[in-house]
C-alpha cells in the first residue's frame, strides 16, 4: 500500500483532490492500494515551486533626456556586416 505523498508523485503530482476521487471504497486505483493511515499529506515542495510565479519587471518612468527635437538621433547607418 502507499501513502497519499507517494501516489501523488508517482501520478505526476496528480491533485490530491483527483486521488480521492478515483479511490474505490475499498482504496484501491488500479492495483494501487490507498494506505488508510495515510489518506492524507501536506503541502508539495515540487507542486509549491512549479505554480510560483515572478512578478512582472516595472516599466521605468525616466524624464525625457531630451528637451528639444533632434537633440539625440537614434540610427542604424551600419547595416549587414561583412562575415569572414
Amino acid at each position: 500500500s502507499l501513502t497519499m505523498e507517494e501516489i501523488h508523485i508517482r501520478l505526476g503530482h496528480i491533485a490530491p483532490e483527483a486521488i480521492r476521487c478515483h479511490t474505490p471504497k475499498d482504496g484501491t486505483i488500479t492495483g494501487i492500494k490507498l494506505d488508510k493511515a495515510h489518506s492524507t499529506m501536506g503541502a508539495c515542495n515540487s507542486c509549491e515551486y512549479a505554480k510560483a510565479t515572478r512578478k512582472p519587471i516595472g516599466k521605468e518612468h525616466n524624464p525625457p533626456c531630451c528637451e528639444h527635437l533632434g537633440d539625440k538621433v537614434h540610427t542604424d547607418l551600419w547595416g549587414p556586416s561583412p562575415v569572414q
